[in-house]
């Protein structure tokens, strides 16, 4: 049996993915400028209201930075008054957002919200279906299969706060 010569490699769909992720990333950089936010500070906001509580590190693996990027980026949102930290268990540093960070992440979700329906517009309700399934089963298939649970997540996968996507109901 030869293969179909229309199919992607998975090469070509890695590369895509690149694209798309690089360009809904400047897309959605340029857009958030305007009230002040960066994409990672808007990504820290968004994880913090998710999972308050969480440390640095958990807050770190949600948003997929480093320790240390991710410290810098809670240290300017504290900064601002965005995000409040105390002391938790041994030498973890606990958070929760602000209500000032919670109002504008409100306003920084309506923006990405309006810079991805410009981005989606060309696709139907189900291809939106199929995309969303088609990545999750990419993301659930990057994870090691000796982690993996029955449902396809790792036992405290760090984006296992965005599985809200699947119900389509935010956090």
């Amino acid at each position: 049996m030869t293969a179909d010569q229309n199919v992607p490699s998975g090469v070509d769909i890695a590369m895509l993915l690149r694209r798309a992720q690089l360009r809904k990333q400047t897309a959605c950089e340029a857009a958030l400028a305007r009230v002040g936010v960066t994409l990672p500070q808007w990504g820290m906001l968004y994880a913090v209201a998710a999972e308050p509580d969480s440390s640095t590190h958990a807050l770190a693996l949600f948003i997929g930075q480093s320790d240390q990027s991710a410290g810098a980026v809670v240290a300017r949102l504290e900064q601002r008054g965005l995000l409040e930290r105390r002391p938790g268990a041994g030498k973890a540093i606990l958070h929760r957002i602000t209500p000032e960070g919670a109002e504008l992440l409100r306003r920084c979700d309506t923006i990405a919200e309006e810079v991805m329906t410009r981005l989606l517009a060309g696709l139907t309700d189900q291809t939106l279906r199929t995309l969303q399934d088609s990545l999750q089963s990419i993301a659930d298939a990057a994870l090691p299969a000796s982690t993996r649970s029955d449902a396809g997540r790792a036992p405290g996968d760090p984006l296992s706060g965005l599985s809200w996507i699947r119900s389509a109901t935010p956090p």
